[in-house]
């Protein structure tokens, strides 16, 4: 009986190895060919700044959920955008970002959602104790002028110097803490750098316009991978098409943001109330008596 020869043995199994390995990495064709595999690569990490305030990893974790990989979030250094492959950045009330501000744009912008006011106090102050404010608590403060204030805000009072006017939003909370009076902030941004030991952070009940949380990008990163991390931005899911990706502005940095249409939503219906409750027995005396007149 004659032996096989070993090396066409070998030879042939592995020919058998790399068909079979061809066909669990893709799709056998007619011909014995095989077809790119089905397997999709996960996206690269995209490197997100965001500006101090803003919490980003519930869009970190949808992105990973969506993609496979990971955001690198860091904090936005004082100025600039460069080395990102979008930012989350805080605009003043009604104003764009830079380089999305002008015909020639360089960026793409999205407007993401606006921020409610704050005032923060001295933890010693006598408004220290309230949860709220109104417009009216600012005629119990000094109130300081720093980088952070919005032009659309009630006017700080000016520096004698301009020279001593805080560098940041941090230099002006050690001011208050000191007593020197009070700054305006957004919510976010003020419980974020505040001590409870030294400040109290009250919510300011006033019709201010808040400052504006934007994503944006450089033109030539515009790719499908960014808008796709935008969609989720928006609020997009894997259920929704690009045309339901919430309110924001077009990519473009054009126009107005879009906003809901709430008076095209239908009213919700009210639930009956529980029988003998004294909701169903208000709700019948009103009943009775606009049924005498």
């Amino acid at each position: 009986m004659n032996r096989p020869d070993r090396p066409h043995a070998a030879a042939a199994a592995s020919r058998a190895g790399a068909s079979h390995a061809s066909t669990r990495s893709g799709v056998r064709a007619a011909g014995g060919k095989a077809t790119a595999p089905t397997a999709v690569e996960a996206v690269p990490a995209l490197r997100v700044g965001f500006a101090r305030g803003v919490a980003p990893g519930k869009w970190a974790r949808r992105w990973e959920e969506a993609t496979g990989s990971r955001l690198e979030l860091v904090p936005l250094p004082a100025r600039g955008t460069h080395g990102f492959d979008l930012v989350l950045e805080r605009v003043d009330p009604g104003a764009l970002p830079q380089g999305a501000n002008s015909p020639e744009a360089s960026r793409r912008a999205v407007r993401l959602y606006e921020e409610s006011v704050a005032i923060v106090v001295a933890a010693d102050h006598e408004l220290a104790d309230e949860r709220r404010a109104g417009l009216d608590a600012l005629q119990l403060v000094t109130l300081l002028a720093h980088p952070h204030h919005a032009p659309a805000w009630p006017a700080p009072e000016p520096w004698a110097d301009p020279s001593w006017m805080p560098r940041d939003a941090a230099a002006a909370l050690k001011l208050v803490a000191s007593g020197a009076g009070a700054i305006l902030l957004p919510l976010p941004l003020a419980r974020h750098l505040s001590s409870k030991r030294e400040h109290a952070v009250l919510p300011l009940d006033a019709e201010l316009p808040g400052t504006e949380i934007w994503a944006s990008w450089a033109i030539e990163r515009d790719a499908p991978d960014m808008q796709q991390l935008v969609g989720i931005l928006r609020g997009r899911t894997a259920r929704s098409g690009r045309g339901s990706a919430g309110t924001g502005q077009s990519a473009n940095g054009q126009g107005q943001p879009e906003r809901p249409n709430r008076a095209a939503q239908p009213a919700a219906k009210k639930k009956p109330l529980p029988k003998h409750s004294r909701g169903a027995q208000l709700a019948a005396a009103k009943a009775r008596k606009r049924g005498k007149r």
